[in-house]
């Protein structure tokens, strides 16, 4: 959308794409605010609308400069000027959505050129963008303490400089951040042992940090069927939400993963599903299923916009790229939602939540922890015995008694 259109073309257009990929009504109402203020401001909806128009309309409207940075503006500023910046970009032909990309370093001399070669080898694992910004976050921190701590090179490192970072790291946060470090710094002190860096490995040195895990949100089957339902199959974003969803209730594929999938990973001779998963790095392997293998076929043939992109999801809108996970969690929420689901306080109505029933039905129907931890990708069955908190089937047998109430006062009286 390069050529010159009205502010009213751009902005349905935009509505429409954000709409398509999943956005929510609500997000898509606060940008509208902007959008509406910025028509009253051009004074006529058939007014072109160019990025000079944009930026200038910012600055004499909301006093937003350009060359200021999101990190300097008010919460609601930044909505204004994203706001602004989606409809730009969209006549530019560029992605409304920010890409993710690596946390800054911030690595102290001399600790630079190792910790930097530290995260080489992790990348070189393909281990997913969030493990890696949470070594360099980590890393940060670490190499400032080094510094306030004076100390000078590695040779200075022992185990007890290890637990001192984390005791100086819980004085300012929270469990699961510090549950974060200790996996990192486990992973660093075994580098720079193997490195010959360090003289002993002193990665059992660092304690563990249990955070308390909460109860997995779950569905029964009659809830996922209805959900499924739900879905409008009729149109092309309906045909191409409902193979996505299906994946993610029927395989339990995160939707890091589903979004992720190319062509490459469909093995229609052996009816499989295999892919790396984003996450952990894992190499996994599913059942291509006849109802999810017909859901894909269907949205191949009938709607896929004709594009050269590799990934077999794609935004229904230009420019025609992959979806993100924030999207398909959105799809997932609104398909509960029109299901006229009860979805209380506290209970998770994401892509995850489907994961969780589906490792909850194959316990109810005997399958090993083993094999829902294969099929769940999980790097350890640790992982997976969470689901045996929801098992309810197997847990009640083993409720216990209620004691009687014997020797206890209740309102002034002894029972």
């Amino acid at each position: 959308m390069n050529q010159q259109v009205s502010i009213k073309e751009v902005i349905t257009a935009v509505t429409q794409s954000m709409e398509a990929d999943g956005i929510s009504q609500t997000y898509i109402n606060q940008l509208s605010h902007t959008w509406n203020a910025l028509t009253e401001y051009l004074s006529d909806e058939s007014s072109c609308f160019t990025r000079e128009i944009g930026i200038l309309f910012l600055k004499e409207k909301y006093g937003i400069s350009d060359d200021i940075t999101f990190s300097h503006l008010r919460p609601i500023d930044k909505r204004r000027k994203r706001a602004v910046l989606i409809l730009i970009y969209c006549i530019e032909g560029k992605s409304f959505y920010r890409k993710k990309d690596y946390w800054p370093c911030a690595f102290y001399d001399p600790f630079e050129s190792v910790f930097t070669s530290f995260l080489s080898e992790r990348k070189s694992h393909d281990y997913a963008l969030s493990t890696i910004n949470r070594d360099i976050y980590t890393l940060n921190h670490f190499s400032k303490f080094l510094v306030i701590s004076e100390i000078n090179g590695f040779a200075d490192i022992t185990a007890r400089t290890f637990q001192d970072f984390m005791k100086w790291m819980s004085a300012s946060k929270n469990l699961p951040t510090l549950k974060n470090a200790t996996a990192t710094l486990r992973q660093l002190a075994k580098y720079l042992f193997r490195e010959g860096i360090l003289e002993a490995d002193y990665s059992s040195a660092i304690l563990q940090v249990r955070c308390r895990k909460t109860i997995p949100s779950v569905y029964d089957q009659s809830e996922i069927k209805t959900m499924l339902d739900s879905l409008n199959k009729a149109g092309a974003v309906g045909i191409r939400n409902y193979a996505m969803v299906l994946m993610a209730a029927q395989l339990g594929m995160r939707a890091s993963d589903i979004c992720g999938l190319k062509f490459e990973n469909l093995h229609w001779e052996k009816s499989t599903v295999e892919f790396v998963t984003q996450k952990t790095g894992k190499a996994t392997v599913l059942p291509l299923t006849a109802d999810v293998g017909n859901a894909i076929i269907k949205y191949l043939k009938e709607v896929r916009p004709a594009s050269s992109d590799s990934h077999v999801f794609l935004r229904m809108q230009a420019p025609y790229t992959k979806l993100n996970p924030a999207a398909m969690h959105s799809i997932v929420t609104k398909a509960f939602r029109d299901a006229n689901i009860v979805v209380n306080p506290g209970r998770r109505h994401g892509p995850h939540a489907l994961r969780a029933s589906l490792a909850t039905s194959m316990l109810e129907n005997e399958t090993p922890l083993p094999v829902i931890s294969e099929a769940l990708s999980h790097s350890t069955t640790d992982t997976t015995k969470i689901y045996l908190k929801v098992d309810m089937r197997h847990l009640r047998p083993l409720a216990l008694d209620v004691p009687d109430l014997t020797g206890v006062w209740m309102g002034g009286v002894r029972v």
